[in-house]
């Protein structure tokens, strides 16, 4: 067995440090300095470049570095996986500071612009591989359609209709992807990576559309968006579950790409990237921010719960007017990573045909498959009976808890897709600092560094997802893997490994269990953890993950997590005294756990989650329910309050209402 995955990098003398109070008082101070950082520091050779080039035209430079403009119409011509993110940055350039580029560079961005593929079912020649199916991408390309079609009016594109023909047909089409995540949430929910994503294009689109309405209903999300990650942070660090996320975003706030963000928007965190498209795009934007989003934001009470809940069941697609055979309805599927879902697979494989898809990577696999299976119809059977690893993308229903308090926070997507294959998605985590986070994985991967390659990797989402349920400050995670990998399963491991880096924590103590399990129990600051594994557990001893990494092989095992704070539980002995003894059964995969201050807590991989004998709601959230906002899943009007403040939306109205002091 390896070590894989990335190692977080651990801190440095020097290091800026992560603010727990405002780094300055106001959102406007704050832009001004996030935009005299970013200015400071090199422009990245990498894909995101075109975003530092912003900050530093904000900043007066009189063109984009050439390097960086030669490499982003190169890649954006040639139509590589990702173009749109430099599509989105070259818009923003181009409305925000274009009169004061040269002409030439004017000129070529237009070039590339009028000739860009705007969705799937457009010409691709050269045969590019731009995925643009997925809930990111999909606002990304939309948005950037309407923006160069506004552009450009009259000029006809590379497909052959005009830019006002252009924006009508985008303009459906983001109506229709705003309507679906303002009624139900994001299927990439809470994601590190994609929520910038989003936001650059809602930016995008609320700074520079000339329809009022659109620009209003673009910026109301962009609200629901930041309230969503204020109340999902740790002094912002996004400790969250997560519907897609890598290794470097879930091991430490020092990769936590929004961490950058959280600093711009209320303070909290540091400024560590200046390439962060959703950091950029807020910092040059003229987005109003109501008082209430960064009140809450900076906001830490004894104690906040928050139940939210994203995107749906496909079986459910009755109850939402929605179809398998729709070209239409096609992209809220694949915006939920359903391509192979046994009620979506045909239709994904007959525009995988019709749009030529074969030649990209996620479909070449399918292709002589589909041929026989398709002409026989057995698609679906296939899909439902093999059950292949591209099944593990779906990101449908998720109920999830939060609960946090000065100290330390707790979130998990409650009891999710149990026993099935994941993908990126994050389930669980315990935060109690920058550094100081621990999780439960069962990898799908012993290669290191390989978050990219392999999905899910060693770190970054389960082969096999486990069962989980929290209740407040304790969480109990059961896995199940099967004996044998299924038929179509690329790889299959037994044994789940935990992060814990014990060089974050300021206290570290183990009680061994009879079993050969037990606790390992850390302080960070004013916050504990108490971790318990039913089996026998090991400390990686080498590679990048030593002192780190707790292995414990084996295919059934439970997790406990139990977090606790001085002001609550006293001090750290105490609560190591009273947790280590607290009576804790487990049968199979049933456990009993008299978590001291809690209560008596059952669960299992069957049954309900109990607390001294009442059942505990693992579904059906509101889409939140938190001391800010209660609002019942499917709404299309929300209220948000603290301390005074207010924001009120109301999107079949486009109606946006906030004061600005109480």
């Amino acid at each position: 067995m390896s070590a894989g995955g990335q190692s977080p990098r651990r801190p440095q003398p020097g290091d800026r440090p992560f603010h727990k109070v405002p780094l300055a008082e106001t959102y406007g101070e704050r832009q001004r300095l996030f935009l005299d950082w970013a200015t400071e520091h090199p422009t990245p050779d990498d894909l995101y470049a075109i975003w530092a080039e912003i900050c530093k035209l904000a900043r007066g430079a009189a063109a984009i570095a050439g390097k960086t403009l030669d490499f982003a119409l190169e890649f954006v011509d040639a139509r590589r996986d990702c173009a749109d993110f430099i599509v989105a940055g070259l818009i923003r350039a181009l409305y925000c500071y274009g009169q004061n580029l040269p002409g030439e560079q004017r000129e070529a961005i237009a070039r590339s612009l009028l000739g860009f593929q705007y969705w799937l079912d457009e010409p691709n020649p050269n045969l590019g591989a731009m995925e643009l199916w997925t809930e990111n991408h999909q606002i990304l390309i939309h948005s950037s359609e309407y923006l160069a079609g506004q552009l450009f009016p009259d000029q006809v594109f590379a497909n052959g209709i005009t830019g006002r023909e252009r924006m009508v047909q985008a303009r459906e089409r983001i109506c229709k992807w705003i309507d679906w995540r303002v009624r139900t949430g994001f299927a990439e929910w809470d994601s590190i990576p994609y929520y910038p994503e989003d936001l650059a294009a809602l930016l995008n689109l609320a700074d520079f559309a000339q329809d009022q309405e659109l620009a209003r209903q673009a910026t109301m999300l962009v609200d629901l968006i930041l309230f969503d990650v204020a109340v999902d942070s740790f002094y912002g660090q996004y400790g969250s579950s997560h519907g897609r996320a890598y290794d470097e975003h879930i091991k430490s706030a020092a990769g936590d790409t929004m961490v950058t963000l959280q600093a711009l928007l209320w303070g909290m965190g540091r400024f560590q990237t200046n390439s962060n498209m959703g950091s950029v795009a807020m910092a040059t934007s003229s987005y109003q921010m109501p008082a209430v989003l960064e009140a809450i934001g900076q906001d830490m009470p004894d104690e906040m719960t928050n139940r939210e809940r994203h995107s749906i069941e496909v079986e459910a697609a009755a109850d939402w007017d929605l179809h398998f055979d729709s070209d239409e309805d096609i992209r809220i599927w694949w915006a939920m990573g359903a391509f192979t879902h046994p009620k979506v697979i045909k239709k994904t494989m007959e525009l995988a045909g019709r749009w030529q898809f074969w030649h990209y990577s996620d479909f070449r696999p399918f292709r002589a498959l589909a041929r026989v299976l398709g002409t026989l119809g057995l698609l679906g059977f296939a899909s439902r009976v093999f059950d292949p690893d591209p099944n593990g993308v779906l990101m449908s229903e998720v109920n999830k808890l939060t609960f946090r308090t000065p100290d330390y926070m707790l979130s998990n997507a409650q009891d999710w897709r149990k026993g099935q294959k994941g993908y990126q998605q994050h389930i669980w985590q315990a935060t109690l600092g920058p550094y100081a986070v621990v999780f439960v994985t069962n990898p799908d991967s012993l290669e290191v560094g390989d978050a990219n390659r392999h999905r899910p990797s060693y770190w970054a989402s389960h082969g096999r997802l486990p069962r989980t349920a929290q209740y407040r400050n304790v969480l109990v995670a059961v896995h199940k893997i099967p004996a044998r990998k299924g038929l179509l399963e690329a790889r299959h491991y037994t044994f789940t490994h935990a992060y814990f880096p014990r060089w974050a924590f300021d206290e570290l103590v183990e009680v061994p269990a009879a079993g050969g399990g037990g606790w390992i129990f850390g302080r960070k600051d004013e916050g504990y953890i108490a971790f318990y594994s039913h089996l026998p557990y090991q400390w990686q001893q080498q590679g990048i993950d030593a002192d780190q990494e707790v292995i414990a092989p084996g295919r059934e095992n439970i997790w406990i997590t139990h977090l606790g704070r001085r002001a609550v539980d006293g001090n750290f002995t105490d609560f190591v005294h009273r947790v280590s003894r607290a009576p804790l059964t487990v049968d199979g995969l049933q456990v009993e756990y008299e978590a001291p201050g809690v209560g008596c807590i059952h669960f299992g991989w069957h049954g309900p989650l109990t607390v001294n004998g009442a059942e505990v709601s693992l579904r059906d959230y509101p889409r939140w329910d938190n001391p800010y906002a209660q609002v019942p899943f499917d709404s299309r009007e929300f209220t948000i309050e603290h301390n005074g403040l207010h924001l009120h939306l109301n999107f079949p109205r486009s109606l946006r209402q906030f004061n600005s002091q109480a």
